[in-house]
């Protein structure tokens, strides 16, 4: 959990610490420009070489740096929008210390739901980065002990810049590359849990103020009788409802490229991925594809699930009006009311990236098909 925070604080959009911020990000992608420019140029030969295998291979690393640049770049100008969402998360917590006991214990319950989801992506995220540096020492290693040709090991295989195929693995060279690799793979772990880990939390909130209100429409009806307090209580749900709508349109707002991004990064590195799987290149290690192959399916995996529990939560809305007793009610109007809250219920919520993709399971499974059709077209 104090890695997440640290990861959260750097994506946090805190105003007393957003100058230092901004600089830090700025240096962050100033350093991980040089391992981008790279794995373009190992692109380039791998391209000139007709070299497919090692291709789809840096290809993975490009559209990984590409990525977490982009999120870096999304935290500094979606600042404001950023700020004004988590302001509001906080405010929201606020009032519910002072909930009565059943609705604390779904405010608990969200929150633990939060955290352990937090926990999973760190720990998928930190083996899968892990991986990388771990595998290539124990690699060589085992190599200067016991093969009769020792050889060294790369943290990611890649051609660099005025070296040769076999300078790089010479000393001072080869220690300094493998040491800025292991800096590359830590930048990749913050962009791939800070600013996903805001995004679940802003969807678990929504997920949370559903319930709460389903909670208010479940015991709006207790007192038959008293009209005035109910008319209260029906204006209440409205005005949480168009809420929740706005906080949508806000993650929305705030998250949109970063859902085309996942969207495109799943399609393209779950593919990437068994085909590296299942080919021997030869100079690197494969295994540490079937982790990133792992820690990509769960990472398009969790922003579908989570979306899936508000459209679930959301439509739920309707049989919780519809069982409210609201046929005790003799005032027409009050029944009128209730047949709206009805009607608007039983229309889907939608959480859309730049109002062309939608989000939801059957997106996740129609992801995994694009993704294994484009391992059959790389395999070919």
């Amino acid at each position: 959990m104090n890695t997440f925070l640290l990861t959260l604080g750097l994506m946090y959009p805190n105003p007393r610490t957003d100058g230092k911020r901004k600089i830090l990000i700025g240096c962050l992608i100033l350093s991980v420009t040089p391992g981008l420019m790279l794995a373009c140029n190992d692109m380039r030969l791998r391209i000139l070489n007709n070299d497919m295998a090692n291709l789809v291979r840096q290809s993975i690393i490009m559209v990984s740096l590409t990525f977490v640049i982009i999120k870096l770049i999304i935290t500094v100008f979606r600042s404001n929008e950023l700020r004004a969402l988590f302001d509001g998360i906080n405010e929201d917590y606020e009032k519910f210390n002072y909930l009565p006991e059943e609705y604390q214990q779904i405010v608990a319950e969200t929150i633990k739901r939060s955290k352990g989801l937090e926990k999973i992506w760190i720990v998928i995220m930190s083996l899968t980065a892990c991986s990388y540096p771990v595998l290539a020492g124990v690699c060589t290693i085992y190599s200067m002990m016991f093969s009769d040709n020792p050889r060294r090991f790369m943290v990611h295989e890649i051609e660099v810049f005025y070296l040769t195929a076999e300078q790089k693995y010479e000393s001072p060279y080869f220690e300094l590359i493998a040491f800025y690799s292991i800096f590359v793979v830590w930048v990749v772990f913050i962009g791939f849990t800070g600013f996903d880990g805001m995004f679940s939390v802003c969807v678990f909130h929504v997920s949370l103020k559903i319930k709460i209100f389903s909670l208010n429409l479940k015991y709006m009806f207790v007192d038959a009788t008293d009209i005035p307090t109910i008319k209260i209580r029906i204006a209440k749900f409205v005005k949480d409802h168009c809420e929740v709508s706005r906080l949508i349109g806000e993650i929305q707002k705030c998250f949109e490229i970063w859902l085309v991004g996942i969207f495109f990064n799943a399609v393209l590195q779950i593919g990437m991925a068994l085909s590296q799987i299942t080919t021997n290149v030869g100079s690197d290690i494969n295994g540490v594809y079937y982790l990133f192959a792992v820690a990509t399916v769960v990472h398009i995996y969790l922003p579908c699930y989570l979306i899936s529990d508000v459209i679930y939560n959301a439509a739920e809305v309707a049989n919780v009006a519809y069982s409210s007793s609201w046929e005790m009610i003799e005032d027409v109007n009050i029944k009128k009311y209730i047949c709206l809250i009805i009607t608007k219920a039983q229309i889907p919520i939608h959480f859309r990236a730049l109002g062309m993709i939608t989000f939801n399971m059957e997106m996740f499974v129609s992801i995994l098909q694009t993704s294994y059709s484009m391992y059959t077209l790389l395999r070919k």
